[in-house]
Order: structure tokens, then C-alpha cells, then sequence
């Protein structure tokens, strides 16, 4: 009797759950969440830079040198690597030497004569400057505008073929060492 039951049970379960052969798929209607999209939060970059006054120790290096005009272009950096900003104190030198390999005329000049020029500022003169220095839109970034720069007419028409240039920057707490640095370098 328990087996009559049962398969009365499942009889009616399957004309109650049985399979339909029509399709309801059509009927259904799936209900995506909505995309929600959150804009992306821009943080200004955190500037890392050194005011020049306040770097320990100052690193100088030259980006570009034209020769004829004198422009320059260089960075400066801390013991850190950190950008030097705010630099307004300067001296900078140009020099001119003979070409190496042409013979001197004047046996005792050894080659070694050379012209120079000097552009200086200091903060506490500011209006005694000579020369332009300023800061590039790059932090630590500076060019620097030798105005009036003419080593040529310091010596022989021609004669002036090798230049150089020396750039020193002082903070408050350190400056950089001079090194002699030629244009093709």
C-alpha cells in the first residue's frame, strides 16, 4: 500500500510539474543593475622639490650648451635626487680657447691662453645682474640667457674656436662645484 501511494505522489507531481512544452522565455524579463559610473578622483601630484635655500648640497647638470649665443639649459638636484627650485644666485663663466690643432704663431703660448666672460647675481644686489636665469615650467629645470655674451671680440678675428662654460648656483646652505664644461659635451 505504501508503494501505491507513493506512485500516486509522483503521478501527480509530474501532471503538477510536468514538462510544458510551450516556451515562456520570450516572457521573461532579466533586470540588470544599473552601471554606475564613479569618475576617477585626480590628485595634484605632490611636488617633491627643494627650495634652493634649503638644499644641503646642490648637483648641477647641463642639458644644453649653444656654443654661439651662450644659451643654457640645466638642472639642478639635492643629495636626494630631489628638483632644486627658487635659484636666483649665479655665476656663471664662459670660455674661449683656440682651436687644438692649429699651429701657434707665438711659440710661448703653449695653446693655453683663452678669453673669458662673467655673469654674476646675487640676491642681495639683484638689480646688478648680468645674464638671465629662469626657471622652465620642469621643476628644477633652468635656462639661462648670456646676454651680451662676445668672446670673439676678445681676441683675433677667428681665433676663438673651442668653448666652455663653468656654472656655479649658491643657496643659502650650499652650492655646487664648478666644473669646466665644453659645447659638444
Amino acid at each position: 500500500m505504501k508503494i501505491t501511494y507513493l506512485s500516486a505522489i509522483l503521478a501527480s507531481s509530474l501532471l503538477i510539474f510536468g514538462c510544458n512544452s510551450d516556451s515562456d522565455d520570450d516572457d521573461i524579463v532579466v533586470v540588470e543593475p544599473p552601471v554606475v559610473v564613479v569618475p576617477p578622483v585626480v590628485v595634484d601630484p605632490v611636488s617633491e622639490a627643494v627650495d634652493v635655500d634649503e638644499a644641503s648640497a646642490i648637483t648641477m647638470k647641463l642639458d644644453s650648451f649653444d656654443a654661439a649665443s651662450g644659451a643654457l639649459t640645466f638642472t639642478l638636484t639635492d643629495a636626494d635626487g630631489k628638483a632644486i627650485t627658487n635659484a636666483t644666485d649665479y655665476d656663471i663663466a664662459y670660455f674661449g680657447y683656440p682651436d687644438p690643432a692649429s699651429p701657434s704663431i707665438k711659440p710661448k703660448a703653449w695653446k693655453r691662453w683663452h678669453v673669458t666672460q662673467r655673469f654674476q647675481c646675487d640676491q642681495t644686489d639683484i638689480d646688478n645682474c648680468v645674464g638671465l636665469l629662469q626657471e622652465t615650467e620642469t621643476e628644477g629645470q633652468y635656462t639661462f640667457d648670456a646676454t651680451g655674451l662676445d668672446l670673439g671680440s676678445k681676441a683675433a678675428a677667428g681665433a676663438v674656436e673651442v668653448f666652455k662654460v663653468a656654472v656655479q648656483i649658491h643657496g643659502s646652505n650650499a652650492s655646487n662645484d664648478i666644473t669646466l664644461i665644453a659645447a659638444d659635451e
